[in-house]
């Protein structure tokens, strides 16, 4: 069964990276939405940059990643045309 979704472009920052990428949401519902159900241990995410939380480049490009939920320690939507 198929569900719509909404793309969000995001950002997560680990304590080594930040990992922007597309994240798919059920329309209608919050970013937040998608962290309170504890049953998800990783988040999959498309179009996919890593940087290093240093420094300022990209270093990586992936279209998938899946970031697993213990190591988040922010998330936050990316504004379109701000992105990394």
């Amino acid at each position: 069964m198929y569900t719509e979704k909404q793309k969000i472009r995001v950002m997560m920052c680990t304590s080594l990276y930040r990992i922007e990428g597309d994240m798919y949401i059920i329309p209608g519902s919050r970013l937040t939405d998608m962290f309170n159900v504890k049953t998800h241990d990783f988040f999959p995410l498309t179009n996919v940059k890593v940087m290093h939380s240093v420094e300022d480049k990209v270093f990586y490009e992936q279209g998938y990643a899946a970031v697993h939920r213990d190591s988040i320690l922010l998330v936050f939507p990316v504004e379109e045309g701000k992105e990394e």
